[in-house]
Parts: structure tokens; C-alpha cells; sequence
């Protein structure tokens, strides 16, 4: 009766071209000569590829988030409101979620509906200055949990590996980001002090 939950849930790589400018030693000069060697050669130009956005790099948590699930299939999508999911972005392009008895609750019919999400599960990653991109899972373990009025009444297993190209819109401050995208879905996170720093 379950359709599964759409969730979601930098080493950048630096070229530096460098030039050095050749010295073959004195050249041996005839007479008269002064002994002034070649002009020198131009310096190639130096460059570096854009980095992904150093703001991402670190830990976060989640505090206010709201999943759009379609926990029903006789019945439209809802919103899922919970927290307490972690995320760690590293400056290579991977990055770890991990959860802990995450809990996100709804109402249906005066009811209470709940999702419950335990495991961990490796990501690529790249961005821009607006827009976040999970490439792909590489790794991991991760349940969903589903529970109505009756109880548990499925468990749904995210596969470890998979390809996702699931962009997200983002704003990062210093301390606090915040994650969206057209289907409804939100997400406000809490810098932690688990992986690395910013600035």
C-alpha cells in the first residue's frame, strides 16, 4: 500500500599552471659581446578552476524540515514536519548523512502519521552559489519507517548506491543554512562543530 519516501535527504580540483622561465647556463660570446643573454620568456598565463562553495564545508543539522511524502497511494502527497538529521560536506565533493531515531510527523484524519529514519548514507556533491546538487550515493545503510493509528505498517530500504543529480535551491550563512525545492520541500540546518570550520 506504500510508495517509498522522496527525500531527500571539496576537494575542489585546483589546476595551477606554472612556467618557469629556462636558464641554459651563459651563453659563450665572440668578442665584443656584452654578455647580456636572451630577453626572457613570457609567463603563461596562471589558472584555477572555481571551487565548490567553502560556506558548505563542515557538519549541520537539521532543525525545522518538511519532507513531502506520499505515504498513502490512495492518497495525495503530505507534508512530513520533524529534525535532528546530520549531514557532514567535505572539501572533496563527498559527504555523510547520518540519523538517529530522526522522527517527522503528520495528521491524517486526526491521526497521527509518522516516518522514523535511522542510518547513514555517503554522497557526491557539487555546487554553485545558489544551487546544491547530490550527484549520487555511494554507501551506506538507511531506513524508513512507517507508522499509522495500526502501528508499524512498512519499512522501506534506501538503496546504498544510486544515481541523483536531485538539485535543491540553498542559501548559507556562517552558521545556518537553509535547502528548498519545487516540490515543497524545506529545510532549515544548524552549523555544528563535528567537521571542520567556516572561514
Amino acid at each position: 500500500m506504500l510508495f517509498g519516501v522522496a527525500v531527500c535527504a571539496l576537494v575542489a580540483a585546483f589546476t595551477l599552471t606554472m612556467v618557469v622561465i629556462a636558464d641554459d647556463g651563459p651563453e659563450r660570446f665572440g668578442p665584443g659581446a656584452s654578455g647580456a643573454k636572451p630577453s626572457p620568456t613570457a609567463r603563461a598565463t596562471t589558472s584555477r578552476d572555481v571551487g565548490l562553495p567553502a560556506c558548505l564545508v563542515g557538519s549541520w543539522r537539521t532543525v525545522d524540515e518538511v519532507l513531502m511524502v506520499k505515504f498513502y497511494t490512495d492518497q495525495p502527497i503530505m507534508p512530513f514536519v520533524g529534525a535532528g538529521r546530520t549531514y557532514e560536506f567535505r572539501p572533496d565533493g563527498t559527504a555523510t548523512e547520518r540519523v538517529d531515531n530522526a522522527v517527522f510527523t503528520a495528521s491524517f484524519r486526526g491521526n497521527q502519521l509518522r516516518l522514523v529514519a535511522n542510518g547513514s548514507l555517503e554522497y557526491t556533491w557539487t555546487a554553485t552559489n545558489s544551487a546544491l546538487t547530490y550527484v549520487a550515493r555511494t554507501g551506506g545503510s538507511f531506513t524508513w519507517q512507517y507508522f499509522d493509528q495500526r502501528g508499524l505498517i512498512s519499512t522501506q530500504q534506501i538503496p546504498p548506491t544510486e544515481t541523483m543529480n536531485s538539485v535543491y535551491d540553498y542559501n548559507c550563512q556562517p552558521t545556518r543554512m537553509a535547502e528548498s525545492n519545487s516540490t515543497g520541500y524545506r529545510s532549515a540546518w544548524a552549523r555544528t562543530a563535528g567537521f571542520g570550520v567556516y572561514g
